[in-house]
């Protein structure tokens, strides 16, 4: 028998080296069941490790396949957990700000409430305070993003920005929107089911502007806050409009390894940030340069080493998705592509395993980015 072949193809020696000396074994279906096992591997950095245990899975090497998943999930084990942080609070707006624009439109009523509200007081109030539409749109239960859709179904577009510039139609067939659910006048569309309204005008039944005008003066008690949250997610809104912001972190973590180890790079962040499409052109990216391409390395030559995708995902649908896209990638660049997954929803996913054959092993999570750092680094001396 071949040396490295164990029921299968011959295995590279390259391979068969890194698996042994990264185990401590002399025997590589030891080795391979070490891995498995989930036992420490050491003194071989982890793409290697990957790179060999692919190449052994491919080889058809007994006991490969056991150990490719033990180890796609072991490297890809990131702890981040993007719900524990929030970003951009200071875009949050305060309760007192939609009490404020509430107010606008209760004093131009004849009775000064919320009771007799038309349309023609709406539109004074949002020509005072940009926050009207916006909030009325919150006491109907809407985020701006399911009034802009409720109104532009009726043939009306609302602006881009909630603050933004409004014409009297806008106003007019945004306010309609609202007031038929406030009003109870909206049927559901599914036998056996309710039309969505506010949780606070469900649970008992409430129905109009009066039951409104009751809340805004009298105050809403603290369980149904609790309860909105039970079923609204707490911040689930604000981290949609926040995912961005995130990404950029995340982006700056790989920077900071980067710096740490003297590694030149051009990248969408840090001090001197740099365009998609610039980006694109350095890595040789054929077409459309992918969302996630964030950094592309830099060897004292000026010649770009390194081309470094960040993806990010909580969960295992969005990690399903996004390594679809992914999966496509490396064959678009030009240069060595390296993968950098944050968040919990990578681990557990085959996909993973196709992920680390399409990378060549190169794939990183916020523990290993002194590993990346390290190859970056290498790839820039040769």
């Amino acid at each position: 028998m071949v040396e490295g072949e164990v029921n299968g193809r011959a295995l590279a020696p390259e391979h068969e080296s890194a698996l042994l000396a990264g185990t401590g074994r002399t025997d590589l279906v030891d080795a391979l069941h070490w891995i498995a096992e989930g036992r420490p591997v050491s003194g071989v950095d982890g793409a290697s490790i990957l790179t060999a245990v692919v190449a052994a899975a491919d080889s058809g090497v007994r006991g490969a396949d056991a150990a490719l998943r033990t180890a796609v999930r072991s490297a890809l084990r990131s702890t981040l957990d993007t719900s524990a942080d929030l970003v951009l609070t200071d875009s949050i707006v305060p309760p007192h700000r939609y009490q404020a624009a509430l107010a606008n439109v209760a004093r131009r009523t004849p009775s000064g409430t919320l009771s007799d509200i038309t349309s023609a007081t709406v539109m004074a109030a949002q020509a005072a305070d940009p926050l009207v539409i916006e909030t009325l749109g919150l006491v109907a239960g809407l985020s701006w993003r399911d009034l802009q859709a409720r109104s532009h179904a009726r043939g009306v577009s609302l602006p881009g920005d909630s603050q933004g510039t409004w014409n009297p139609s806008q106003v007019l067939g945004a306010f309609r929107v609202i007031d038929e659910i406030v009003r109870a006048q909206v049927e559901p569309q599914l036998v056996g089911a309710v039309a969505a309204r506010p949780l606070e005008l469900l649970l008992d039944g409430s129905v109009g502007w009066d039951a409104i005008e009751k809340l805004r003066a009298d105050g809403v008690g603290y369980g149904t806050l609790l309860a909105q949250r039970d079923v609204g997610s707490a911040w689930s809104a604000h981290r949609n409009r926040s995912n961005n912001e995130i990404s950029k972190l995340m982006v700056r973590r790989v920077l900071s390894a980067l710096d740490d180890h003297s590694v030149g790079y051009w990248s969408t962040e840090g001090d001197e940030p740099v365009a998609k499409t610039f980006l694109g052109g350095r890595a040789g990216v054929a077409g459309k340069p992918p969302g996630q391409l964030s950094v592309v390395t830099r060897s004292a030559d000026g010649a770009a080493g390194l081309a470094v995708l960040v993806a990010i995902a909580r969960d295992g649908g969005t990690a399903r998705k996004t390594a679809a896209t992914l999966l496509q990638l490396p064959k678009k660049i030009g240069v060595p592509a390296v993968l950098v997954l944050f968040g919990t929803g990578w681990a557990d996913r085959g996909e993973s395993d196709d992920l680390v054959r399409a990378y060549g092993g190169r794939l990183y999570t916020e523990q290993t980015l002194d590993g990346l750092a390290s190859l970056a680094a290498c790839v820039g001396e040769d």
